[in-house]
């Protein structure tokens, strides 16, 4: 049976968030420095080098077994 009614939409928590973005003004390639997964960062796209910064993102978890946190 359809339903029609609207379902609340839910704010996701943002935070700023360590990235890598491409380095060539015509690629619009980025990740997320906790999901890159080498330490020399080549865009994926273009191959051009990524240079690091910083975006407000939605919260993520990386849960992958291949992931390595830093340790501090």
């Amino acid at each position: 049976m359809y339903s029609s009614r609207k379902k609340t939409v839910e704010e996701l928590p943002e935070e700023l968030t360590a990235i890598w973005s491409c380095s060539d003004d015509n690629c619009n390639g980025w990740m997320r420095d906790n999901f890159a997964l080498s330490s020399t960062h080549q865009c994926p796209l273009c191959q051009s080098e990524m240079v690091k910064g910083e975006r407000m993102l939605v919260a993520l978890a990386n849960t992958s077994p291949l992931h390595h946190k830093a340790e501090d």
